[in-house]
């Protein structure tokens, strides 16, 4: 295939039509790290109407996609990022991406977090790793390629495990030195080159709390931002050992009753919902 075939547009055109009639954009407008937010009656994405005082400040934007394009059809999300600097109108407010959920539901936490991977995507792989030559951002998929090599180079997605370990129907919650004052979660951590999930668990809850565990059990996955992770998430029990944390990633670490949880992660996370589960099948309602 030439290679110019498959470049998107580097001056693609954001108003969209159907039929002859404008479709309503939603967008995903990143200030810094935080999400802008529409916020007079009731909180809410910005849409076409609403961006048209800050459309001129977007230093980047893009469309928010997944898998193969279907040219047949008309996208009607997108990322866009603005300075730092950008003074705001009157009806919108910034929320960091972990309060996303709360604010706005699940499945807009899960949009703005591929926005947001997206956006630095975009940002920082500018250059090809093979001849230096700048990318073009590809027309099929989210992927960037060069057009004097033809390498193509796609966003990276980082895979993590997090684990629910249990034992005579206590849960294994630690305090990682980066939570606020007071939070505490379970036990996660990056999959390193040439290990399975399974492994990575086991080799984590060793590294962190010096504990074993046996029963490993697939419980769900999510999407998390920061930077670019899948958290894929599991059950375990208590195998051997006592907890000792690490001191240096992990400073207190102990087992929990389902009725008696100390300062915990937001609902939305992919933690929250293996502590719940826990909480839940112990007869605590949720």
């Amino acid at each position: 295939m030439n290679v110019e075939a498959v470049i998107y547009m580097e001056h693609a055109t954001f108003e969209l039509q159907a039929g002859g009639n404008t479709v309503e954009q939603i967008w995903y407008i990143f200030k810094g790290n935080e999400l802008v937010v529409c916020h007079s009656s009731a909180a809410k994405l910005p849409t076409t109407s609403d961006i048209e005082v800050i459309s001129d400040k977007f230093v980047n934007k893009g469309v928010i996609s997944i898998g193969d394009r279907d040219k047949s059809e008309t996208p009607n999300e997108f990322w866009a990022e603005i300075p730092s600097d950008v003074v705001l109108p009157s009806g919108m407010i910034t929320v960091g991406l972990r309060e996303v959920g709360s604010l706005l539901g699940e499945q807009i936490f899960y949009m703005a977090a591929r926005a947001y991977q997206l956006m630095n995507w975009s940002e920082r792989y500018v250059f090809c790793m093979s001849c230096g030559g700048k990318l073009k951002p590809s027309s099929m998929d989210n992927g960037k390629i060069c057009p004097s090599c033809g390498a193509i180079f796609y966003p990276p997605v980082t895979p993590a495990v997090i684990v629910a370990v249990e034992k005579d129907g206590k849960l294994l919650l630690a305090r990682n030195a980066n939570f606020p004052p007071t939070r505490y979660s379970i036990i996660a951590g990056f999959v390193e080159p040439g290990e399975s999930f399974e492994d990575a668990v086991r080799r984590e809850v060793k590294e962190e709390v010096s504990i074993e565990v046996k029963d490993i059990k697939y419980f769900g996955s999510q999407p998390w931002p920061f930077p670019h992770s899948i958290m894929v998430g599991f059950t375990a029990k208590w195998a051997s050992g006592e907890i000792k944390p690490d001191g240096h990633e992990i400073l207190d670490a102990g087992w929990f009753s389902p009725d008696d949880m100390p300062n915990l992660p937001p609902g939305v996370s992919i933690a929250r919902k293996l502590i719940d589960d826990f909480r839940r099948s112990h007869g605590v309602l949720i």
